[in-house]
């Protein structure tokens, strides 16, 4: 069974020079063609050379043969045949505009482990009688099967949560000739139909001949302050495929209220008069408030439930990114800050309801509605993630950390403690460095530095960083960031080969809110990273004098990463190989 076709082919070579006797320059490789001989001079299968009994070709198979002279066409696809076993197989004939070049290929997929064969007898099938003596018999096996690979992602990775959509596509690697199915699974801390809506079938299925199938996630915006949360979505039970482990995080950040509660505290210090000179709750406005009378405060005292309000705020008006701190002792606490407490707008006298010992949770109130809570009201905080004794307790970016249990005691200032409260940091830190070497990287395309807002930053000029080369100590500051303000919790990627860099990071490069290209990144993975604030060096990744090589902080071929204060190092040259951070031996962290 079998289609023909004639299509318009320009040889360069005229065929009449097959029909003259080709002799090589060695006696021992005569090659001879015979005027009154059809043979055929060469065979591919999918563009390869066609041996017979050649095996794993792939079921689209297109098999090209070249012969010496003009075929008659209807002569030669009489004779033809193409055989499963005994089965026949239909097929396509399509000849050259000399006749002498013939297409073949099987009208749908061929079976996966199968064997064919083509046979053509000898015969006449030329115009001219030319007899083709000896018989044609190409047999092949096609390739095993291997399913598709059925992955997700997202085009977004955060959603605000007011009415924001994501679509998730869960896509093929390449197109199957089965129905693929697999069940998008889904946790994390954000709750289907209270936080988000799904629209489409968690149950996914990718018709055969399709390479995606799509469903969509929307965010609803609720009355509560509870942070930023997570939705994580990963495949499982993939049918006619293979299932990528991969899953995907997506973060619902949080419409804040008016007002939220950004620190608390129970500081014990040296020196201290009472037990209540710590006692204080850090809020912050997100918007301009004319009155902030409506809102207030109450401490859910060991574990007893809610005390309702308790304080209110003094009926005055705060500006959007207003530091405001409500302290049992102003004057002490201010002394303990010492400078810092510049940072804080507003510091103002509470009452003695503000009594939280450290495992006390903390309620905000609008009217007498509960917006925002630290902690949980019906639980003793004691041993407990967010007990907060002779400590603090700080929220950055929705996500709630300690200084540590007593981590006060011992110093007489907040600069001498060991948990220094972060609105007392630089507002500008080091979250990671790279010396990334990757297939295509070329020598510069993984040299970055990766910046981390800690607060709101008006003019991003004011910092800049320098590479202190082998060791050989510092060399001042070498760039300096553009005057740009930046919001808290922003991502700024510092890139020598932005273009190179983005292209290894995928769509995690999105989870950067600035990517900026200088010259000035040189580092090898043995140098010391300085970040300035002015003409100060605030932060240092590595030491300057000694040269990196063989150090803890080497980085050479790889990245560091600073997590919850503590750096953590990829394995060096762990990018060797890779094309991408995602296949990489080392994910950069910021993209896991």
């Amino acid at each position: 069974m079998r289609n023909i076709k004639k299509i318009i082919m320009y040889i360069g070579v005229p065929l009449a020079f097959f029909s003259s006797i080709l002799l090589s320059c060695q006696d021992d490789d005569v090659v001879i063609v015979r005027d009154t001989e059809l043979i055929t001079m060469a065979k591919t299968i999918n563009e390869v050379d066609f041996n017979d009994g050649i095996e794993n070709i792939n079921t689209d198979a297109t098999i090209v043969i070249v012969f010496s002279h003009t075929l008659n066409p209807e002569l030669f696809s009489e004779a033809l045949t193409f055989k499963s076993g005994a089965d026949a197989v239909a097929y396509s004939l399509v000849f050259s505009n000399t006749n002498s070049t013939v297409t073949f290929t099987p009208d749908s997929k061929l079976l996966h482990e199968t064997g064919y064969a083509l046979l053509l007898p000898a015969g006449n099938y030329t115009l001219e009688g030319k007899t083709f003596d000896a018989p044609l018999s190409l047999n092949f096996i096609t390739a095993a099967f291997v399913p598709p690979v059925v992955s997700i992602s997202s085009d977004v990775n955060e959603l605000e949560e007011n009415n924001a959509t994501a679509t998730i596509t869960a896509s093929l690697d390449r197109i199957s000739q089965k129905d693929v199915s697999a069940m998008i699974t889904i946790a994390g801390t954000a709750i289907s139909g209270v936080d988000y809506n799904i629209s489409g079938n968690i149950n996914i299925t990718i018709p055969a001949g399709n390479l995606a199938a799509v469903i969509t996630i929307t965010t609803i915006l609720d009355d509560e302050n509870e942070g930023n949360e997570s939705i994580v979505l990963s495949l499982e039970d993939a049918v006619n495929a293979n299932g990528n482990s991969t899953g995907l995080t997506i973060i619902i950040k949080e419409a804040l209220s008016a007002i939220s509660l950004k620190g608390v505290f129970s500081l014990t210090w040296d020196g201290q008069g009472s037990s209540n000179e710590g006692k204080a709750i850090h809020l912050v406005a997100n918007v301009d408030i004319a009155d902030l009378s409506i809102y207030g405060l109450g401490v859910a005292n060991n574990g007893g439930g809610t005390d309702g309000l308790e304080y209110t705020f003094p009926a005055q008006a705060v500006t959007a990114g207003d530091n405001i701190l409500v302290a049992r002792e102003p004057e002490l606490i201010s002394a303990y800050f010492g400078a810092c407490v510049s940072e804080f707008q507003y510091v103002l006298l509470a009452n003695t309801s503000i009594s939280q010992n450290g495992d006390d949770a903390i309620e905000l109130f609008s009217g007498t509605t509960v917006i925002e809570t630290y902690g949980d009201v019906d639980l003793d905080g004691t041993g407990e993630a967010w007990e907060y004794t002779g400590s603090w307790a700080y929220k950055f970016e929705g996500v709630w950390s300690s200084g540590g249990i007593d981590c006060s005691i011992g110093a007489s200032t907040m600069q001498t403690s060991s948990c220094v409260y972060p609105i007392c940091t630089p507002a500008l830190s080091i979250q990671g460095v790279m010396a990334l070497l990757w297939e295509g990287s070329g020598t510069n395309g993984g040299k970055a530095l990766h910046l981390k807002a800690q607060r709101d930053i008006a003019d991003l000029s004011i910092y800049s960083t320098s590479i202190a080369n082998n060791g050989g100590g510092s060399d001042g500051i070498e760039f300096t960031l553009p005057a740009i303000s930046v919001s808290e919790g922003d991502d700024i990627l510092l890139a020598r080969e932005t273009a190179t860099l983005s292209n290894y990071f995928g769509s995690c490069i999105t989870s950067f809110e600035y990517v900026i290209e200088t010259s000035s990144l040189n580092q090898n993975g043995d140098d010391a990273i300085e970040l300035y604030q002015g003409n100060d060096v605030i932060e240092t990744y590595g030491d300057v004098i000694p040269d990196g090589t063989g150090e803890p902080w080497e980085y050479t071929g790889t990245w560091a990463y600073k997590i919850n204060g503590s750096w953590v190092n990829g394995a060096l040259d762990c990018a060797a190989g890779s094309t991408s951070t995602q296949n990489s031996a080392c994910v950069y962290p910021a993209c896991d």
